[in-house]
């Protein structure tokens, strides 16, 4: 099964970002990336957002980086962490 990984945000990627997806396209392996979308600001704050309380994925922040494999989350970086160079390419590498 391809790896995924799931970007949640409520605008364009961080510049970073953008280079990781770069690394990603690149690679050899098989993989996927699913963007979704939370809405505007107004709609992401909803404390009942589907993206809050759906039983997998839980954001608590965007952007959100997650890692899928095998039909679950391996690997995830929360909105504190998702714009660092370091831990966006640890993810990728499956680290």
């Amino acid at each position: 099964m391809p790896l995924k990984l799931l970007e949640a945000t409520t605008k364009t990627p961080l510049p970073l970002l953008v280079g990781a997806l770069k690394k990603l396209e690149a690679t050899s392996d098989d993989v996927a990336l699913l963007r979704a979308y939370v809405g505007d600001r107004p709609a992401w704050r909803n404390p009942q957002h589907p993206w809050r309380v759906d039983s997998k994925f839980k954001l608590t922040g965007v952007p959100t980086l997650i890692l899928w494999e095998n039909d679950t989350i391996s690997g995830r970086l929360e909105d504190y962490e998702a714009h660092l160079e370091h831990k966006i390419d640890a993810l990728l590498a499956g680290k």
